[in-house]
Protein backbone atom coordinates (compact mmCIF):
# COMPACT_ATOMS: atom_id res chain seq x y z
CA UNK A 1 0.00 0.00 0.00
CA UNK A 2 2.98 2.55 0.78
CA UNK A 3 3.99 1.82 -3.34
CA UNK A 4 0.75 3.21 -4.27
CA UNK A 5 1.32 6.76 -2.08
CA UNK A 6 4.69 7.08 -2.45
CA UNK A 7 5.28 10.27 -4.65
CA UNK A 8 9.02 9.20 -5.53
CA UNK A 9 7.76 6.84 -7.64
CA UNK A 10 5.41 8.68 -9.89
CA UNK A 11 7.76 11.72 -10.32
CA UNK A 12 8.41 12.52 -13.82
CA UNK A 13 5.37 10.24 -14.94
CA UNK A 14 1.89 11.29 -15.65
CA UNK A 15 -0.56 8.91 -16.04
CA UNK A 16 -2.86 9.03 -19.12
CA UNK A 17 -6.26 7.15 -19.77
CA UNK A 18 -5.99 4.82 -22.55
CA UNK A 19 -9.73 5.83 -23.71
CA UNK A 20 -11.20 8.95 -24.08
CA UNK A 21 -14.61 9.43 -24.75
CA UNK A 22 -15.57 12.77 -27.00
CA UNK A 23 -17.45 15.26 -24.73
CA UNK A 24 -18.18 17.74 -27.20
CA UNK A 25 -21.75 16.72 -28.40
CA UNK A 26 -24.27 15.51 -25.63
CA UNK A 27 -25.51 12.12 -26.08
CA UNK A 28 -28.81 12.77 -27.71
CA UNK A 29 -26.67 14.90 -30.09
CA UNK A 30 -25.15 11.60 -30.70
CA UNK A 31 -28.54 9.09 -30.74
CA UNK A 32 -29.57 11.97 -33.80
CA UNK A 33 -26.14 11.61 -35.68
CA UNK A 34 -26.76 7.77 -36.06
CA UNK A 35 -30.62 7.92 -36.35
CA UNK A 36 -30.17 10.59 -39.43
CA UNK A 37 -27.14 8.03 -40.98
CA UNK A 38 -29.51 5.34 -40.85
CA UNK A 39 -32.50 7.42 -42.75
CA UNK A 40 -29.86 8.57 -44.98
CA UNK A 41 -28.60 5.21 -46.09
CA UNK A 42 -32.21 3.92 -46.07
CA UNK A 43 -33.20 6.94 -48.94
CA UNK A 44 -30.00 6.00 -50.46
CA UNK A 45 -30.66 2.44 -51.26
CA UNK A 46 -34.02 3.65 -53.15
CA UNK A 47 -32.30 5.71 -55.36
CA UNK A 48 -32.08 4.40 -58.95
CA UNK A 49 -28.57 2.99 -59.26
CA UNK A 50 -27.28 5.74 -61.82
CA UNK A 51 -28.22 8.14 -59.56
CA UNK A 52 -26.78 6.29 -56.17
CA UNK A 53 -23.72 5.50 -57.81
CA UNK A 54 -23.14 8.92 -59.05
CA UNK A 55 -23.81 10.52 -55.64
CA UNK A 56 -21.71 8.06 -53.73
CA UNK A 57 -18.96 9.19 -56.10
CA UNK A 58 -19.42 12.61 -55.74
CA UNK A 59 -20.56 13.48 -52.55
CA UNK A 60 -19.00 10.97 -50.33
CA UNK A 61 -15.66 10.14 -52.16
CA UNK A 62 -14.94 13.51 -53.10
CA UNK A 63 -14.52 12.65 -57.22
CA UNK A 64 -14.86 15.11 -59.29
CA UNK A 65 -16.91 15.50 -62.28
CA UNK A 66 -14.36 14.19 -64.95
CA UNK A 67 -13.02 11.23 -63.18
CA UNK A 68 -17.05 10.34 -61.96
CA UNK A 69 -17.48 10.23 -65.66
CA UNK A 70 -14.67 8.20 -66.51
CA UNK A 71 -15.04 5.80 -63.52
CA UNK A 72 -18.89 5.08 -64.69
CA UNK A 73 -18.17 5.94 -69.09
CA UNK A 74 -20.42 8.38 -69.31
CA UNK A 75 -20.19 12.07 -70.43
CA UNK A 76 -19.67 14.96 -67.66
CA UNK A 77 -23.52 16.27 -68.57
CA UNK A 78 -25.00 13.39 -67.31
CA UNK A 79 -22.53 12.83 -64.22
CA UNK A 80 -24.13 16.56 -63.25
CA UNK A 81 -27.74 15.93 -64.43
CA UNK A 82 -27.44 12.78 -62.08
CA UNK A 83 -26.12 14.11 -59.26
CA UNK A 84 -28.77 16.72 -59.63
CA UNK A 85 -31.79 14.63 -59.81
CA UNK A 86 -30.12 12.20 -56.83
CA UNK A 87 -29.36 15.31 -54.92
CA UNK A 88 -33.47 16.27 -55.10
CA UNK A 89 -34.54 13.26 -54.30
CA UNK A 90 -32.91 12.66 -51.16
CA UNK A 91 -33.82 16.29 -50.18
CA UNK A 92 -37.30 15.22 -50.97
CA UNK A 93 -36.98 11.66 -48.97
CA UNK A 94 -35.03 13.61 -45.97
CA UNK A 95 -37.20 16.25 -45.36
CA UNK A 96 -40.77 14.16 -45.77
CA UNK A 97 -38.91 12.12 -42.60
CA UNK A 98 -37.91 15.17 -40.79
CA UNK A 99 -40.88 17.45 -40.88
CA UNK A 100 -43.98 15.77 -41.66
CA UNK A 101 -45.58 19.14 -42.42
CA UNK A 102 -43.52 20.51 -44.83
CA UNK A 103 -44.39 22.44 -47.46
CA UNK A 104 -45.40 20.96 -50.42
CA UNK A 105 -44.64 22.66 -53.66
CA UNK A 106 -47.28 23.58 -56.31
CA UNK A 107 -45.44 22.37 -59.79
CA UNK A 108 -47.78 24.34 -61.90
CA UNK A 109 -46.82 27.81 -60.05
CA UNK A 110 -43.02 26.53 -60.80
CA UNK A 111 -43.52 25.81 -64.75
CA UNK A 112 -45.40 28.89 -65.22
CA UNK A 113 -43.65 31.37 -67.01
CA UNK A 114 -43.74 35.35 -65.70
CA UNK A 115 -46.99 37.00 -67.38
CA UNK A 116 -45.73 40.36 -69.24
CA UNK A 117 -48.17 42.04 -68.10
CA UNK A 118 -48.49 41.60 -64.44
CA UNK A 119 -44.20 41.81 -64.63
CA UNK A 120 -44.86 45.64 -66.32
CA UNK A 121 -47.48 46.59 -63.79
CA UNK A 122 -45.00 45.23 -61.17
CA UNK A 123 -42.18 47.69 -62.54
CA UNK A 124 -44.58 50.71 -62.69
CA UNK A 125 -45.73 50.22 -59.29
CA UNK A 126 -42.20 49.72 -57.86
CA UNK A 127 -40.84 52.95 -59.84
CA UNK A 128 -43.98 54.72 -58.89
CA UNK A 129 -43.07 54.06 -54.93
CA UNK A 130 -39.27 55.51 -55.75
CA UNK A 131 -40.05 58.34 -57.55
CA UNK A 132 -38.57 61.41 -56.08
Amino acid sequence: MEANTDPSAEVGRIQHPEYIAEWRELPDQIVLKRETTRLIETVLTQLADKHRVVFVLRDVEGMSVRETANAMRIIEVNVKVRLLRARLQLREQLTRSFDGAAMRVQRASLLRRPNRTRALSAYAGFSAFNAP
